[in-house]
């Protein structure tokens, strides 16, 4: 993804781990960054006021894309479309949510 945002995570992964990030470590950071956010709102870190403040995120701009969290509590995020060339991946476009 041509992004900044993106284009800065993956710089920042290459030189701290020496490889570029796949999709698992770009979720991953999105989904600790969310946690940290929200425990740093509530100030706690009980089950049930940190389960109120994730049922709360809306519009969170992670390097995956602006994540909600759906009434059912599912992540609502843009879906990218990879095309593998060489055996390698190579982004070919982002589609947003519904």
């Amino acid at each position: 993804d041509p992004s900044p945002q993106v284009q800065e995570f993956v710089q920042k992964y290459r030189a701290r781990f020496a490889e570029v990030p796949d999709g698992l470590a770009a979720l991953g950071y999105d989904a600790a960054r969310i946690l940290f956010q929200a425990v740093q709102r509530t100030g706690s870190l009980t089950g049930a006021e940190l389960a109120a403040e994730l049922a709360a995120v809306r519009d969170f701009p992670g390097v995956t894309g602006t994540i909600s969290i759906s009434p059912e509590r599912n992540a609502v995020k843009p879906a990218v479309m990879l095309r593998i060339i060489d055996g390698r991946p190579s982004w070919v476009s982002t589609i947003p949510p519904r």
